[in-house]
């Protein structure tokens, strides 16, 4: 059965969705803790201490629209470069070392 290259851009959309939620709750509640978190996962760049996180309802609208729309667009060039290599012919190797092609 062959899955629509669309119905993986739409999960990975949906998924994408839910976790901008719960990250932006986290940040909204614990911001000098995610200040932490952002300084760990950018390789220790020093953000300015005064420079936190200002989550107001524009930098959650936005930045969700963009990261949203930049997943569902990955997830469809994922499922289509998926699609793409699936139904090429692929040269293999069996265990007895000939070279044959792969079933």
């Amino acid at each position: 059965m062959k899955m629509p290259k669309i119905n993986l851009a739409n999960a990975i959309a949906v998924a994408t969705s839910v976790l901008w939620v719960v990250c932006s709750a986290f940040v909204a509640v614990f911001p000098v803790f995610s200040s932490s978190v952002t300084k760990w996962w950018m390789h220790g760049m020093d953000l300015p201490a005064d420079d936190l996180f200002h989550l107001d309802l524009t930098n959650f609208v936005w930045g969700g629209v963009t990261l949203i729309f930049s997943s569902w667009v990955a997830g469809y060039v994922l499922s289509w470069s998926l699609e793409r290599f699936a139904t090429q012919p692929h040269d293999a190797i069996d265990m007895t070392g000939r070279k044959g092609r792969s079933l």
